[in-house]
């Protein structure tokens, strides 16, 4: 039996949620790549026979802005008594003309409510569009001044928007819609997530 729990929270948008756009007339249906991931690393934790176990909470909400995650945070966070906070959040303020200095300043508040519940936050890159390269070029800005900010005070910051990029835009293998990832998409985040998360619950 494990010996104590690792608990992490995804707070951010419906790209945290897992959401993916159905076929047609279709609804949407949601990727469980958290449920993936936390198998993941707990398969890992059995073969080394660590006494850790892993918990994987999904608060991903579609159409959530970072103002959003802010006033939820509370409701949405906290009563899990999470280790980790993982952050990803500011499309759709950028979709909806939010200015940038606002998305960044709110991404770094909830790095800081994160650490006022004891807490450590992660900071993950705010993912690509496709076939818009000005755009994307907004959202690498914003993700060059998060990881500067990140540098500065101590918090994991994880670059997706790279791994995420195919001549300038979201790579087509990634996603469906332009936005949303796809399976491949989920897949490879979990790819990138799973060993930086192993190796902290691991300690």
């Amino acid at each position: 039996m494990p010996g104590s729990w690792v608990v992490f929270v995804f707070l951010g948008d419906s790209i945290t949620a897992g959401y993916q756009q159905g076929p047609g007339n279709l609804p949407p249906r949601y990727y469980p790549y958290t449920n993936m991931l936390e198998s993941t690393i707990r398969m890992k934790l059995k073969e080394r026979e660590a006494e850790k176990d892993v918990a994987i909470e999904n608060m991903g909400m579609d159409g959530d802005s970072t103002s959003g995650m802010i006033n939820r945070f509370a409701m949405s966070v906290t009563p899990e008594k999470p280790e980790y906070v993982v952050i990803m959040g500011g499309l759709n303020d950028l979709f909806t003309r939010v200015p940038d200095d606002d998305v960044y300043r709110n991404l770094v508040q909830l790095t800081q409510m994160s650490r006022e519940i004891g807490a450590e936050p992660i900071m993950l890159s705010t993912t690509p569009v496709a076939g818009a390269v000005d755009f994307n070029e907004r959202i690498e800005a914003l993700n060059d001044r998060l990881a500067g900010y990140c540098e500065e005070n101590g918090v994991r910051f994880i670059d997706l928007f790279s791994e995420l990029l195919g001549d300038g835009v979201l790579a087509k293998e990634f996603s469906n819609d332009g936005v949303h990832l796809s399976d491949g998409g989920y897949k490879k985040m979990i790819s990138v997530l799973a060993p930086l998360l192993l190796e902290l619950v691991e300690g």
